[in-house]
């Protein structure tokens, strides 16, 4: 849980955030049509990045966690994307603030 609370921590602009959430919807995306056209997986994964590093460069002024540490990154990018995903479906907060 502290993994995410950080990541929240570096993502605390509103912006960001929503880039941050199409980012990983199109990474999950990616990992989907992994299965069924390359192409589309490829194109997804680079608007993930492009998504992410806009949203941190522009908006956060600050390094993606990706750089230094890619696993937390990707699990605690993850882990928020879903949570966020229930919270936007429930209309309840989850995530502390």
């Amino acid at each position: 849980m502290n993994d995410l609370i950080l990541y929240q921590k570096a993502h605390a602009n509103k912006w960001n955030q929503l880039l941050h959430y199409f980012a990983f919807l199109f990474a999950f995306l990616a990992w989907i049509f992994i299965f069924i056209n390359w192409r589309v997986t490829i194109v997804l994964a680079l608007l993930h990045y492009v998504f992410s590093w806009v949203g941190h460069f522009c908006f956060e002024k600050n390094k993606p966690a990706s750089f230094r540490y890619p696993l937390i990154g990707f699990y605690a990018g993850f882990s928020w994307f879903f949570i966020r995903t229930i919270e936007l479906i429930l209309r309840k907060r989850i995530l502390p603030k």
